[in-house]
């Protein structure tokens, strides 16, 4: 079982956090239901998954630009409909590569709705925003429809989609990512305290027991992307690490108490 109650919940000191990166993303099609459900059964904290926009203005959970990858159809999801996405397959994409036939058959693409339906109060939601403009006042109505605040936070990379967030709900987390390998910096991790956040994403390569102290001293509190194998969370725990994302969490909620 997990421990999550809340996020605030999730930075008690004890607590070593392990993210489900797009869900259980090793042994099922990566940001579907099965995903989710199964990494949420197997123990984790946390959840993340990516937003895109369909032509309607549904928010979905889909990393890429195109859904030719994981599914068996081809296109911009911002050029189909919901109902149009729902027809294709979401299965192709599994054990870190697409398959010669679904792993899944019959997996549909879910809408943000259908996640927070799903998942509200289970694990706490680490939500990677990769929509237009235009559709972060719908996110952000969800967000408050659900319940969200202290139970998921919004992951940004541009200020610019932040600010427009914050005009929106100034009680919408956010959790900014600058730069791919700039975030353990620490005039970025200040950058972080100073906008309040409270979770940070430092890329594995990057962080150091360094990041370790001014996270403390910034009460921030990191989720290292990523770590699969039992050594490297290990050697990151080693460093201080609070917090990691996986993509094989029932894999590491099965080891927790020997990491």
């Amino acid at each position: 079982m997990n421990a999550f109650d809340s996020l605030t919940g999730l930075c008690r000191p004890e607590i070593f956090r392990i993210t489900a990166h797009r869900g259980a993303s090793f042994d099922h099609p990566e940001n579907t239901l099965s995903a989710m459900r199964q990494a949420v059964a197997a123990g984790a904290d946390m959840i993340e998954f990516d937003l895109r926009a369909t032509k309607d203005g549904v928010p979905v959970v889909l990393h890429d630009t195109t859904i030719d990858r994981t599914s068996d159809g081809q296109g911009a999801p911002e050029t189909m409909t919901l109902a149009e996405l729902k027809q294709y397959d979401f299965g192709w994409f599994c054990h870190g590569k697409r398959q010669e036939r679904s792993a899944s058959p019959g997996e549909r693409i879910p809408s943000f709705e259908e996640i927070l339906a799903a998942f509200r109060g289970k694990a706490g939601m680490n939500i990677q925003i990769y929509l237009p403009e235009e559709l972060l006042p719908e996110v952000c109505r969800l967000y408050k429809k659900y319940g969200m605040y202290d139970q998921g936070y919004f992951t940004i990379a541009g200020m610019d989609t932040a600010e427009k967030v914050r005009s929106i709900d100034r009680n919408i987390e956010i959790c900014l990512t600058p730069g791919w390998h700039e975030r353990a910096k620490p005039e970025n991790l200040k950058l972080c305290r100073d906008y309040g956040c409270r979770f940070v994403q430092p890329t594995a390569e990057s962080y150091t027991e360094e990041t370790t102290e001014l996270c403390r001293q910034y009460g921030l509190h990191p989720n290292i992307f990523f770590a699969d194998a039992p050594e490297d969370v290990k050697r990151l725990k080693a460093l201080g690490a609070t917090g990691i994302m996986t993509n094989r969490a029932p894999d590491l909620c099965a080891l927790r108490r020997g990491l």
